[in-house]
């Protein structure tokens, strides 16, 4: 506890300028929603990819944070996982659906709802707080442990300001991940393979995108185990690491009778897949040379375009500048992220937790004087402000 207490007092100053960033970006967020509403309030924007796939409108910020896969968690937690298989629930939605979203972010955010006046919603912005708070340590950690504290500050100050940042603080799952990825990720690099694989573990129950930890955290086990090193720990962490994964497919195809009808409700109800890359190629291609489509004329696939670009550089500057097992992890995650048929809209987000290539510019950062410093990261909190409100309310495309 005293070691705990020690860590916590040295990551207080990025943890409270983390807060005070997002604060900033939501702020922006807020007054760029409330505008797009009032110069047109009636909008349907498109379906939401959600609960009935209903076409919506966003009339407030919050609305934003708690849609697409917001609404199945939030039913979740308020719910748990339903009925029996074939049924459906009280608004005609198969149970069977909400099999296809990891169980961890809900069941943590469920016990909460037990509590009076915490309501499903609530509660999962709760969970979603502590895991923005948790992961900007566990950031804080690495960096400092990598380059010293100011870099450590920098580190969870950078992630603050990323484009898809307004993610963090909405019923989603990014934040649990990072948090998870951040501390596993910290455990390889000072060698605790039992903690590493532990996390690595539970992170399997939060996302399928947990593929990329679990086998970075497997990957570094194996290596220390043919070095030698660590005697019997990297093998149990080879072990512990893919089992929270494996017992959720084994678990969901059970209830619904098989491996190959899990992956059909993926595939045919939320048309998420693996096509190695075939759309997102696609997409690129469109946009860079026009060759089919209307893509270049859409506004948010040249900008998430940009952001996929400038995560590869800063994945290039990263090969020489950190170790190898960060590396491995942010290149796994982009592979995850190209290499599934999701919109475009959505690359943001799906590279979120791939935080180690905020490194480059983190390290960058700590050089500049506290002056330079404020004004840096002022302009990227209200440009993260900015892209977290024009992207449902004024582009009208997926968070």
């Amino acid at each position: 506890m005293a070691r705990l207490r020690a860590s916590a007092r040295l990551a207080s100053p990025a943890i409270v300028l983390y807060l005070f960033l997002r604060s900033l970006s939501l702020d922006v967020m807020y007054v760029l929603a409330a505008h797009a509403h009032e110069q047109d309030p009636d909008r349907s924007v498109f379906p939401d990819g959600s609960i009935g796939n209903q076409w919506r409108g966003f009339t407030s910020m919050m609305d934003a944070l708690l849609s697409w896969d917001g609404r199945w968690y939030i039913k979740i937690a308020g719910q748990g996982l339903g009925g029996p298989v074939g049924a459906v629930d009280a608004e005609g939605v198969p149970y069977a659906l909400r099999l296809a979203f990891f169980p961890l972010y809900p069941w943590l955010a469920r016990p909460l709802t037990f509590v009076p006046f915490i309501s499903p919603v609530v509660a999962c912005l709760i969970v979603s707080f502590v895991s923005a708070v948790a992961a900007a340590w566990g950031l804080y950690a690495i960096g400092r442990h990598l380059h010293g504290h100011r870099t450590g500050i920098m580190l969870a100050a950078a992630w603050a300001v990323v484009p898809t940042a307004m993610t963090q603080n909405g019923a989603f799952t990014e934040s649990l991940f990072t948090a998870l990825a951040a501390w596993a990720l910290y455990a390889v690099l000072k060698e605790r393979w039992l903690i590493a694989g532990v996390i690595a573990g539970v992170s399997g129950l939060s996302r399928p995108t947990a593929v990329a930890l679990i086998g970075t955290v497997g990957l570094a086990a194996l290596v220390a185990a043919i070095s030698r090193k660590g005697g019997w720990r990297p093998y149990a962490a080879m072990v512990l690491a893919p089992a929270g994964l494996v017992a959720y497919f084994v678990f969901a195809s059970a209830r619904l009778g098989g491996f190959s009808e899990y992956v059909e409700i993926h595939n045919n109800t939320f048309g998420a897949r693996w096509d190695y890359g075939e759309n997102t190629w696609n997409m690129v291609r469109d946009i860079l040379l026009g060759v089919d489509g209307d893509n270049a004329d859409k506004p948010i696939r040249v900008l998430s375009l940009l952001i996929l670009a400038g995560f590869v550089l800063l994945l290039g500057l990263l090969v020489f500048r950190a170790p190898w097992q960060l590396t491995v992890y942010a290149l796994a995650m982009l592979i995850m992220a190209i290499g599934s048929r999701t919109h475009m809209s959505m690359m943001g987000r799906h590279l979120l937790p791939a935080f180690p290539v905020l490194l480059v510019p983190a390290v960058l950062m700590a050089r500049l004087s506290n002056r330079d410093l404020g004004i840096v990261l002022g302009l990227l909190a209200l440009l993260s402000g900015w892209y977290g409100g024009w992207l449902p309310f004024i582009s009208g495309q997926a968070i």
